[in-house]
């Protein structure tokens, strides 16, 4: 019989949490009777050096956010405090105005018909927000209706037993309401066995650090936890439900965030990869065509609240990336021309024609835009955006306001300065005055990648055509966004005329998709130095989403996020100077340090983490609290230690929750390069270095192993 991962983990799970008491371990010896030899002893390798409370830090107690929340309560989710003078029953008026005749809808009759009166417009979804039924506006149209519901019967019995204006509901009426016609959110999943997951891969084992070895490790480990499968009335009642049905297993990014995700799935991929899980990753690949294929796009996620807006466009990325580790031609063969139907979605729906102005004449060209056609509330975040757009005061402007917001969330930075006319406030948002520099770098990846598929199916009349777009594109795209006196790219503004040259981690995602001449090394130099010079690498816990302070915004100073992170890095080490090379290294190091050193007092990856603070505390700002998880920080670190496997060398303090704790040894002379705040407690001590014990390391590794395959 094979061994079952999720049973292991959720051992393990058992195991690490409530071990510490009595009666755990009672508990944890009356499930273990219930599991194979071989998985018990790979579970004690695994849980040896690990508790599931954070560690204790020889850095301090102040890694972690004080207002950071470990636990995982019933709906784990925490909006920040609502800044708005508005009374209880003012809010619910503003909530229940009207924002739904003569708007576009996040999804209608056509896109989810029997969903949309539920999920994306309606009183019902009004009298939930005005009341604050959940924490987290999310949790409400996550929930599926109960067996033998329909959306026009809910509305229905909703609209006959309150006809009374929607600030005159109370909380205990549609909590009832609720309680009686939906099942609680999540449910629809089942959590699902990984087909080819093995508990030590050949890849992990060219880890030449023991520390990173085992953080890899527990990485690798975490898959377990975020796979997820449809349950089968998913497909068979899909009126019920507002998850968006895909026919194979996927891993979710954890949280609040119960369905697949677009862009983040290209570093679940490509950390699935890193973890040899090819038929884990060809069956997201093939997930996201099946969506495709039905809808003609990806959207945002998987619920029908997203099908107006998608997010940056990484299938064919994924695709080449799979490619590339499993030289799987047909798959490729299969996937050109679902590439293909996308890439009409962005140029159909997405493009915008700009006017150049020079002396001589004037040129227009056409580049991508993020610009959702929705312009009403968000579902997910219905109460939060209307509480934003208060102070607008006409139909029009509000309409405008929610399209900007829903174009930002679609741009998956939701929300950042970036967008702002201010640079500060919310309400200035602008993103479809904006073209991206990052979006029509990513497009000019799709083109990039499409020509070589072509090439390699042996089609030179499609070679060419996707050939000439590309060097077509890399022309405008030089025009448009590169400004010379800066050296650099960056985001253009159609209602002024001009650039932001603000720093951006988008600044560089030329560079990661190499929309220019990768033989014009120095202007990869250009554009590392005017990111250095911005102060963006000077933080000690790696690369910033912004350097705009006080904006109380995810994506924005001092948080760190691991695409940006990756692409920055990448972006350098694909170039053709070693110095950038080398600096990509260093970036990557700082990187992973602050993931590693988190993970060791926290027990958990997380969505973004606090850069600026040493070895990184977890990030806030927006409209939820930080996630753990997390799929796309998970992909990202194991794809940069496998990318860096032979050269990485943790030096650091001990990381007692990765590695365990050594037997003592006398300290060296007394000339310790120990700082001079430190307390005599820590000075008494050496830290080892990361080769401590590897020897014993290894022999558990390979002990475990066998017993792990003969039993």
């Amino acid at each position: 019989m094979l061994p079952c991962p999720s049973l292991l983990y959720d051992l393990l799970y058992d195991f690490s949490i409530q071990f510490h008491s009595l009666s755990s371990k009672q508990f944890f010896f009356k499930r273990i009777r219930n599991f194979q030899m071989r998985e018990f002893l790979f579970l004690l390798f695994i849980v040896s050096p690990v508790s599931g409370k954070p560690q204790k830090d020889p850095r301090g107690p102040n890694i972690i956010d004080e207002t950071a929340d470990f636990g995982t309560p019933e709906h784990d989710n925490r909006v920040h405090t609502e800044l708005t003078e508005l009374t209880g029953p003012e809010i619910a008026r503003l909530i229940g105005s009207d924002y739904f005749n003569g708007s576009v809808l996040p999804c209608d009759n056509e896109t989810a018909p029997g969903q949309w009166m539920v999920y994306c417009s309606g009183r019902l979804l009004q009298a939930v927000m005005a009341v604050k039924l959940y924490p987290d506006s999310k949790t409400f149209v996550d929930q599926p209706m109960k067996v033998n519901r329909t959306g026009e019967s809910i509305m229905e019995h909703f609209e006959k037993r309150f006809p009374k204006p929607i600030e005159e509901i109370s909380k205990k009426e549609v909590a009832e309401f609720v309680d009686e016609f939906f099942d609680k959110e999540g449910n629809e999943l089942d959590v699902c066995e990984l087909p080819d997951w093995k508990p030590i891969t050949e890849k992990l084992a060219q880890i030449k650090d023991d520390t990173y070895l085992a953080f890899a490790q527990r990485l690798h480990f975490i898959w377990i936890q975020l796979c997820r499968q449809m349950k089968p009335e998913v497909k068979e009642d899909p009126s019920r439900f507002s998850l968006i049905y895909v026919p194979y297993q996927f891993i979710l990014p954890g949280g609040r965030f119960r369905e697949f995700y677009y862009w983040d799935a290209y570093w679940i991929v490509k950390g699935l990869i890193a973890s040899e899980l090819y038929s884990t990753a060809r069956m997201m690949i093939l997930n996201f065509a099946h969506i495709i294929e039905t809808y003609g796009f990806i959207p945002n996620g998987g619920r029908v609240y997203y099908l107006r807006r998608s997010q940056p466009p990484f299938f064919a990325p994924m695709v080449y990336e799979y490619y590339l580790a499993t030289q799987d031609t047909q798959l490729v063969m299969d996937m050109i021309p679902v590439i293909e139907k996308e890439y009409i979605f962005w140029s159909q729906r997405r493009s915008v024609n700009i006017t150049l102005e020079t002396q001589e004449f004037n040129e227009t060209v056409r580049m991508f835009q993020y610009h959702t056609e929705a312009d009403t509330p968000r579902p997910e975040s219905f109460r939060e955006d209307v509480l934003s757009a208060e102070p607008f005061t006409t139909k029009s402007k509000k309409r405008s306001f929610f399209k900007d917001i829903g174009s930002a969330a679609e741009s998956g930075w939701d929300f950042s300065s970036r967008w702002f006319k201010d640079h500060k406030n919310l309400t200035t948002i602008e993103t479809t005055n904006i073209v991206p520099v990052d979006l029509n770098a990513f497009l000019c990846y799709n083109m990039n990648i499409m020509q070589f598929f072509y090439q390699l199916a042996g089609n030179p009349l499609k070679h060419m055509e996707w050939s000439s777009r590309l060097a077509n594109f890399r022309q405008d795209f030089t025009k448009v966004f590169y400004v010379p006196v800066r050296k650099g790219w960056y985001d253009y503004n159609l209602r002024t005329g001009s650039h932001n040259t603000d720093f951006f981690p988008s600044n560089a995602a030329p560079l990661f998709a190499q929309c220019y001449d990768p033989l014009n090394s120095q202007l990869a130099v250009d554009v590392y130095n005017q990111m250095e010079n911005s102060g963006a690498f000077s933080m000690s816990g790696g690369i910033p989403t912004s350097m705009h302070k006080e904006t109380n915004q995810q994506w924005d100073y001092p948080n760190g996020w691991s695409p940006l992170n990756h692409m920055i890095i990448e972006g350098l080490r694909k170039s053709l100077n070693p110095t950038l090379q080398q600096k990509a290294f260093v970036l990557a190091q700082k990187w992973l340090e602050t993931n590693m050193q988190t993970f060791n007092v926290s027990n958990a990856m997380w969505e973004k983490y606090n850069v600026q603070e040493p070895q990184g505390k977890l990030a806030t700002g927006g409209e939820y609290e930080v996630q753990a998880g997390f799929g796309w920080t998970n992909g990202a670190a194991l794809d940069l230690i496998m990318t860096y496997s032979d050269r990485l060398e943790y030096k650091g303090p001990l990381l007692e929750g990765l590695v365990g704790t050594p037997p003592p040894h006398k300290s060296s002379s007394s000339s310790s390069s120990s700082s001079s705040s430190s307390t005599s407690e820590s000075s008494s001590t050496v830290i080892p270095s990361s080769t401590t014990g590897s020897s014993s390391k290894l022999l558990a590794i390979i002990t475990v192993t066998i017993f792990y395959f003969l039993f």
